[in-house]
C-alpha cells in the first residue's frame, strides 16, 4: 500500500466521528422524507427571508453530499499538492476538515428545518455558525505552510515564504478575533444593524490580511 494510501486510511480511522456526524443528515432526509413538501426554499435572502424553492431533494440530499464531498477533497488534497508540503496528520488540516464539515450540517440543519416548516431566525444562526467557522479556520492558519490550495494566497505571500509565515500568524489571531465578533453580532437584536457590523466584520477579514501582505513583503524587500 503506498504511503498516501496508509495515511488516507490512517486518517479516515482517527476521524470516524467525522464520518459519523455527515452521514447524519442522509438517514434524517430519509426519516423526514414523506413528511417534506414537494418544493422547499433553496434559497435565502439577506434577510433569511425564502427567495426561491425548488425540489426537496436539493435539501434533503444534494446538501449533506457537498458537505461529504468536501470533506473527502480535503482529505485527498495531500495526494494532489505537487509541492508535498500539506500532509493529513497536520493539526491545521484536521481542524479545517472537521470545522467545515460541522458548518454543513448546521447548514444543512438550518436550511431543512425551513422546509418542515420551523419558524426560526435563520440569519442569527448563519452568522453565529458562520463565526464560529472564522475562528476555528483562524486557529489553523497560523500553522498552514505555502501550498496550491489553502491559506492566504496573495503574490506576495506565494513570493516569500517568510511573508507566508508572517501574514499567516497575524491573519490567523484576526479571524480568531473576527469570528467571535461575528458570534457576538448575531445576538444583535437590530437586524439591519446586525447585518452591517456582520458585513463590516467580513470587509476587515478579508482585507486585513491582503494590506498585511503587502506591507510585509515591502518590509522584507527593503
Amino acid at each position: 500500500m503506498s504511503a498516501s494510501k496508509t495515511s488516507l486510511t490512517s486518517t479516515l480511522r482517527k476521524e470516524w466521528y467525522v464520518a459519523i456526524i455527515l452521514l447524519i443528515p442522509f438517514l434524517v432526509s430519509w426519516s423526514v422524507w414523506d413528511l417534506l413538501p414537494e418544493q422547499v426554499p433553496i434559497h435565502f435572502n439577506i434577510q433569511g427571508e425564502a427567495d426561491d424553492w425548488g425540489p426537496r431533494w436539493i435539501n434533503a440530499f444534494l446538501m449533506p453530499l457537498i458537505g461529504l464531498g468536501l470533506y473527502f477533497f480535503l482529505l485527498i488534497v495531500p495526494a494532489i499538492d505537487p509541492k508535498n508540503q500539506i500532509e493529513n496528520k497536520q493539526e491545521a488540516l484536521r481542524i479545517i476538515r472537521i470545522a467545515t464539515s460541522l458548518f454543513m450540517v448546521v447548514v444543512y440543519g438550518v436550511v431543512m428545518g425551513q422546509s418542515l416548516g420551523y419558524d426560526w431566525n435563520i440569519t442569527q444562526i448563519i452568522f453565529a455558525a458562520t463565526g464560529l467557522l472564522f475562528l476555528l479556520l483562524g486557529q489553523a492558519m497560523k500553522s498552514v505552510k505555502p501550498n496550491y490550495f489553502m491559506g492566504i494566497r496573495t503574490p506576495w505571500t506565494l513570493e516569500n515564504e517568510h511573508v507566508w509565515n508572517r501574514t499567516h500568524a497575524w491573519s490567523g489571531t484576526l479571524w480568531v478575533w473576527g469570528g467571535g465578533a461575528m458570534m457576538a453580532s448575531s445576538f444583535i437584536p437590530n437586524e439591519s444593524f446586525m447585518l452591517g457590523f456582520f458585513l463590516a466584520i467580513i470587509a476587515v477579514l478579508v482585507l486585513g490580511p491582503l494590506i498585511f501582505s503587502f506591507l510585509e513583503h515591502r518590509k522584507v524587500s527593503e
